[in-house]
């Protein structure tokens, strides 16, 4: 993923990583061995619809600044290297 992504991480950040993934996926297996047989599934904890934000615009004012940082931008979009080739056939 991170090859893909073309993020870089050092040994240590790796080792932390690793070391969260691996205690995330502990914790994910002690929830598998908990009887939940009474308990009903749901889909939310509260709330009978989701929060909504308003949908309005807002001025960022760093747009120069993030085109700036790509590696390779052409009339404001950015540009990526292909990574999926679809064959069709």
């Amino acid at each position: 993923m991170a090859h893909l992504s073309r993020l870089e991480f050092t040994e240590q950040e790796l080792e932390t990583f690793f070391r969260d993934l691996n205690n995330i996926l502990v914790h994910f297996e002690k929830l598998d061995t908990l009887d939940l047989s009474n308990v009903s599934p749901t889909s939310h904890i509260t709330w009978t619809s989701p929060p909504v934000n308003p949908d309005q615009p807002v001025e960022w004012g760093r747009e120069e600044e993030v085109m700036r940082a790509a590696p390779k931008v052409e009339d404001r979009y950015f540009i990526v290297p292909k990574i999926v080739d679809k064959q069709e056939g």
